[in-house]
């Protein structure tokens, strides 16, 4: 028996193992990017001819392990290479990994070429030519450690070019071999046996038509460039054998043609539709597939199809922008699948599986599959009224009950149970906390297992009982983003349960750095607002509109010191946001308020807040305005001072009266010193900022009396974050 190996695309090795063993290959065992097996010579023959799924399939000459770099020369030189080529024939040398000092390709195919040239010098004192263009044997060699496997080329090319591309100036969105095995996971053999047709709706370049044509009419996929494989050079070949195999193929192509099925494709593309109109002809299939240029949207059948499989691979929503189209583009392919398919098959390749959710059917399974570099998955549905949903909404505010819907799996998984128990632990500590000190909306989780990127708050509202706020902290680019929407996915499944409330009581925003006036941007319009009791004061909240909810809760602690300070005196709240801090300080007894920001809806905001807590808006006032021009000017020429001033700055933030933004860490000296110009001569400036990288400004410290109170001001439910914010006391020194 020969020792063989067959390479593949990653996620492929199952597949191709299950494939080789259907060919007669024994010992097959699958790894990480390809399959072992070992086969007499018509069964490897075949696998060169019939394998959908290999890329390339080498026979190995040599599994030994090296003393050191010498004896890799030696090793190879030990091979009877007069078995596999001739004295003066030609032949290449490639090499991969890495062991016994050599860490360098080139190296090693050096090392690899002396032990074939010190061969033949010794057997026949001749030499063979590198040839890397068009050589009659190709060498292989791949060292792990000190591990050397040598191996022969027995098809010089990749598999998956099975010949109806060549010519074109195209990149397909998918690979041969790994639209063949989509196709294979999606139950096309079978359906294609029992006269089902398929249809691809975004077919582009028709690769899923092509190969879906391939299978059905029993094509072997190597047959097209059958004499081209260097097997036919190999000194081994038994040209009769394999002349015996090839004719094979070829009667059962011609049985398979008899019986091929209909087969359909449609893409909103005239360009990509050409291109799949040369792909189809160049195959033989321009009688037997028809293509026609229609979107989704106006998606219907034209012919009187027999139920089948439908399949596709939508775009992403890679590109910056593109995903509420692609959303909307999912949404519109659901229609079309729930309308004219009922009673099909269907199979959905995405790498971003939160799109599935907007097709509104429910998958019955699901495979992983690797595109290139990008990791994917293949939802599998049966269109049947039975698994119709609503698609998720815009926004992904109900992300848990979709996930429920769609996914059920996934609150199973390792990771998901994982997740669960670390939130039963958080919350077991902290709403004993919560109950003896009487908060009411507090912080469960941020971020504590790194891998699951979420900070997730708890709301006890007055007048709508419990609310989840889940905030996915965006991943950076070097975080494989379909590894963190599976996490982000299994993470929200278990919340429902974990906490023991309805999905829809679940809000789930992304969470990034904000720039400029992002944080102000209107999400959506519900209007919805709520009320939440802290220290015995209503406040204001709204889940759905903004990012924030109105209420930044690692500041419950400094707005209760804000108001302590200001019992029985007056408060300047610059940056106010939505004024709970003076609502708060009025309701505990500030003389007087003045309530600064830029935002026209947050003002209105804060002045419910007001009304809610029946504050006097004649001595409790706001006031629209660019802080930094207002207290530039104010500064100037005081009108009227404060004893105490509250001062919660962002971190960027545009105006009209600075060259470009404001960048607290550079212009935070400055502000300090406008703020401090408006206080009475025994009043405190309370200055807060959430820059986690922030550092004082040693000038703040030589000109003013600074007390450093983060640490006091921290919160329970904040304490492991303790960068989440800092703020100090700041007095003119006596």
């Amino acid at each position: 028996m020969l020792k063989c190996f067959a390479t593949t695309a990653g996620g492929l090795s199952e597949l191709c193992r299950e494939e080789l063993m259907s060919l007669g290959a024994t010992e097959v065992k699958a790894q990480p990017r390809g399959v072992s097996f070992e086969a007499d010579l018509e069964t490897l023959y075949r696998s060169c001819l019939w394998s959908r799924l290999a890329n390339r399939i080498f026979l190995t000459l040599l599994d030994v392990e090296l003393d050191n770099q010498e004896d890799l020369t030696l090793q190879v030189a030990g091979v009877d290479w007069q078995q596999h080529m001739d004295a003066f024939g030609t032949f290449a040398v490639s090499f991969s990994g890495q062991g016994v000092g050599i860490d360098h390709s080139h190296y090693g195919t050096l090392k690899i070429k002396d032990g074939i040239v010190d061969y033949f010098r010794e057997v026949s004192n001749s030499r063979p030519k590198v040839d890397t263009r068009d050589p009659e044997l190709r060498v292989h060699g791949h060292l792990n450690r000190n591990k050397l496997t040598l191996s022969i080329d027995l098809i010089g090319y990749s598999l998956h070019q099975r010949g109806y591309r060549e010519g074109q100036q195209v990149t397909a969105p998918l690979k041969e071999n790994v639209a063949a095995a989509i196709l294979m996971r999606a139950g096309w053999p079978e359906i294609a046996k029992q006269g089902g047709c398929l249809y691809d709706p975004m077919c582009g370049s028709g690769t899923f038509l092509v190969e879906a044509a391939m299978m059905a009419s029993d094509l072997a996929p190597g047959l097209e460039k059958a004499e081209r494989m260097l097997l036919n050079r190999w000194k081994q070949h038994d040209a009769k054998l394999w002349r015996s195999l090839v004719e094979e193929a070829e009667v059962r192509e011609a049985e398979g043609l008899r019986h091929l099925p209909d087969i359909y494709g449609s893409d909103a593309s005239h360009k990509s539709l050409d291109i799949a109109h040369q792909a189809i002809a160049n195959a033989g299939y321009d009688d037997s597939i028809e293509i026609k240029q229609m979107t989704v949207e106006q998606g219907r059948r034209w012919g009187d199809w027999q139920p089948g499989l439908v399949i596709c691979n939508p775009p992403y929503g890679e590109r910056l922008g593109e995903l509420e189209e692609v959303k909307e583009l999912y949404t519109h392919l659901g229609d079309y699948l729930k309308n004219e398919f009922d009673g099909w098959q269907a199979a959905i390749l995405t790498c971003n599986p939160e799109l599935g959710m907007y097709l509104g059917i429910k998958a019955k399974r699901s495979h992983d599959f690797a595109n290139g570099p990008m990791s994917c998955k293949l939802l599998r549905f049966e269109l049947d009224k039975e698994y119709h949903r609503e698609p998720a909404i815009k926004g992904g505010a109900e992300l848990a009950q979709q996930i429920q819907q769609f996914f059920p799996e996934l609150s199973d998984s390792e990771g998901a149970r994982m997740f669960a128990n670390r939130l039963r632990k958080n919350l077991r500590a902290i709403r004993k906390w919560a109950e003896k000190e009487k908060v009411n909306a507090y912080r469960v989780y941020d971020a504590d297992m790194p891998e699951y990127a979420l900070s997730i708050d708890y709301y006890d509202t007055e007048d709508s009982g419990d609310w989840l706020v889940v905030n996915e902290y965006a991943a950076p680019k070097s975080v494989d983003r379909t590894k963190a929407k599976k996490r982000l996915h299994e993470a929200v499944s278990v919340l429902p349960e974990v906490f023991e409330m309805d999905a829809e009581r679940i809000v789930f925003k992304v969470r990034q750095r904000q720039k400029g006036s992002s944080q102000y941007e209107r999400m959506d319009e519900s209007k919805q607002f709520h009320t939440v009791i802290e220290n015995g004061v209503q406040l204001r909240v709204n889940f759905h509109d903004y990012l924030d909810t109105g209420v930044f809760l690692d500041h419950r602690d400094v707005r209760a010191k804000v108001a302590e300070l200001a019992r029985g005196k007056s408060l300047l709240n610059l940056f106010c946001y939505t004024a709970t801090a003076s609502a708060i300080a009025a309701a505990q007894g500030a003389k007087s308020s003045l309530s600064v920001d830029m935002s026209k809806t947050y003002l209105f905001w804060a002045q419910n807040n007001f009304w809610a807590n029946r504050i006097d808006e004649k001595q409790h006032q706001v006031e629209r305005a660019d802080v930094l021009v207002w207290l530039a000017e104010q500064a100037a020429a005081p009108k009227r001072r404060f004893d105490v001033v509250f001062m919660d700055p962002p971190s960027f933030s545009s105006s009209k009266k600075m060259e470009g933004v404001l960048d607290i860490q550079r212009d935070h000296a400055m502000l300090v010193d406008q703020a401090m110009a408006l206080l009475n001569p025994n009043g405190v400036l309370v200055f807060s900022n959430n820059l986690r990288k922030f550092r004082l400004d040693a000038a703040v410290s030589d000109n003013y009396a600074v007390e450093d109170i983060t640490r006091a001001t921290m919160p329970k439910d904040f304490e492991r974050n303790a960068k989440i914010h800092q703020v100090w006391l700041i007095r003119r020194k006596s």
